[in-house]
Order: structure tokens, then sequence, then C-alpha cells
């Protein structure tokens, strides 16, 4: 929030108002830059990461919350994320999405998959693809934690995108994206190790092992 100065002389404090704002604007820009910039360097710091999280949609449209456990497992350009019963897997090259309850799986090249928005991936190349902004500092479990807001510099479904970064590590806490109907789509982080054990075949998945699966390859 940006507090308007109070200065005794009226005059002054009109021609003051808007550079005391928009200067403001810039040290919270500046502020939440850094702060992105230093929770990037942690995760990348990492050869691979776990992450378990808690995964909770606010749609108003409907009055119903939807939640589902999950987790993550990254190494490089490769991922494993469970949700639900949806898997979202890449070695990559190849990308599946596998539905579990449906026991059938699409496949197509990586580069052609889109981008998977995880707890992690907000946090790479931040200063090309949105305008962020530090909000406020709170207190949660605790610890002291920064709330930064990350406009998309290009239309996408989402306007807007919250994150909570602890102030000491530098840990990501939980992220929300904000569609323009009022839903809220929210990871809650409540497990994070770096550099796990993974077995070699973490980021694969073999349609073989589905007795029955359709396979739909977009490939």
């Amino acid at each position: 929030m940006i507090f308007p100065l109070l200065y005794p002389v009226f005059l002054a404090g009109i021609l003051l108002a808007g550079q005391t704002e928009n200067g403001q604007d810039r040290i919270f820009e500046e502020k939440a830059r850094e702060i992105l910039e230093e929770a990037s360097a942690l995760i990348q710091s990492h050869e691979s990461l776990y992450i378990g999280f808690d995964y909770i949609v606010h749609d108003p449209r409907n009055g119903n919350d939807v939640q589902a456990k999950g987790v993550l497992y990254t190494r490089g350009d490769q991922y494993y994320m469970q949700l639900g019963s949806h898997y979202f897997i890449s070695d990559g090259e190849t990308a599946w999405v596998f539905m579990e309850e449906f026991n059938e799986v699409h496949i197509s090249l990586a580069e052609d998959a889109g981008e998977t928005v995880t707890p992690g991936s907000l946090l790479q190349n931040v200063a090309d693809r949105f305008q962020s902004k530090w909000i406020r500092e709170e207190t949660i479990d605790g610890r002291s934690v920064h709330i930064i807001d990350m406009v998309p510099t290009e239309p996408q479904p989402f306007f807007k995108y919250r994150l909570a970064i602890e102030d000491a590590g530098k840990q990501l806490l939980y992220t929300e994206a904000h569609d323009r109907q009022g839903g809220i789509y929210r990871y809650d982080i409540r497990d994070y190790e770096p550099d796990p054990d993974l077995p070699e075949d973490r980021f694969v998945f073999d349609p073989d092992l589905y007795p029955g699966i359709e396979v739909i390859d977009l490939r």
C-alpha cells in the first residue's frame, strides 16, 4: 500500500504526491525483483527437487472449493507432477499427461506440451514474463514472509499470480493464480526436499504398465 506524503505546504504536497507514488512503486518493484531473483537462484542451485503440496481451487461461480494433494519432482527440464489422479511427466523431450480415472494418456513433444504452472515454474525468467511488485510482509506459522504479486506481460488465462516467499531462506511457501472470473488456484507447499535421490525412470511414463490404456499420441 502506498501512503500519501504529509507535507506542511499544501501546494508542495500536491506536486510531490505523484512523484512519491511513482517512486514507491519503483522501490516495491525493485524489492520484488530482488526477492524473486534470490528465490529463483535457490531453486536453480538444486540439481533436483521434491515438493509436496496441497492444491486448492476456489471457484465463486459454483461456490465449491476443490482440494487435492500433489507431489512434484524436477531435474533440469524434466518433471514429474502428480495432482490427484492426474500425472504430468516429461523427460525433456516427450511429455505425457496420464488420467488415471480414465486409463488414458496423451503423448506430445515436450516443446509442444505448453507450460505447466507449478510451484517453481513461476520463478523462471520472471523479469521477461511478469511485472512484479512487493505488496507487504506478514507472518505465516511464525515465519516472516514477503507477499509479491506478478502480472503477466502478455495476455493469458490468469491475470495475476501471488507468491509468498520466506524472508530468511527465500523458500516459496505458496503460490496463487487468479483468473478473470474470480477463481483462485493455490498451491500450499508442505514439503521441500532439495537434491533427493531419484530413479532413472522417474521422468518417463510407460503405457505398457497399464493394461487396456487408451493412448492418444499427438506427436
